[in-house]
């Protein structure tokens, strides 16, 4: 039978650990925010992050190729041909504000552009591998990757840089 000492000091680490769990508790709901707080808190915080969507009818869809393109991919074995097979869709803004007043049909940018933004995705492609494009999270990287470096050169001198390209969209993702 065991003795009333260790019976006392195994009382005491149940009583720490239930304190500690109601300190825990008690940190959540009041220094961390009741849960509307917290969803405040969490929409406040994610707007920040993520962006807005805007309207349908707000954006326009601008193919950077007439149809289906063929990239080289970085080949690892000269014996083989690497190629990828993209179409390259841009979801945009319809008009946006540079200057006061001044309204900027994006379309028209667009097209000033398009010699620069074909080859950025040009010298995107022609750093992966054809492994690398079967991995299905290469795709998500390139979107993010050539969403910023659009945005990055159409907003070249520009005082206040704004979203133009909302999105990159491949509409089709074939290699060999």
């Amino acid at each position: 039978m065991e003795s009333k000492g260790t019976f006392f000091i195994l009382i005491i680490v149940v009583a720490v650990l239930a304190l500690t769990l109601a300190a825990l508790a008690g940190y959540l709901f009041i220094v961390q925010g009741s849960p509307a707080n917290k969803g405040e808190a969490v929409a406040a915080a994610t707007t920040a992050a993520v962006k807005t969507v805007p309207a349908e009818e707000d954006l326009v869809t601008i193919a950077l190729y007439d149809g289906k393109r063929y990239f080289n991919l970085k080949n690892d074995d000269p014996k083989k041909i690497a190629m990828m097979q993209v179409n390259v869709i841009l979801k945009c803004h319809k008009t946006l504000k540079e200057k006061e007043n001044k309204k900027v049909i994006v379309e028209e940018k667009i097209t000033a552009y398009s010699d620069e933004i074909q080859e950025l995705v040009v010298r995107f492609f022609l750093t992966k591998t054809i492994d690398d494009v079967k991995n299905i999270e290469i795709m998500d990287k390139a979107k993010a990757d050539l969403l910023k470096e659009i945005n990055t050169l159409l907003n070249e001198g520009a005082k206040k840089p704004e979203e133009i390209v909302y999105k990159v969209i491949f509409s089709e993702w074939l290699f060999q």
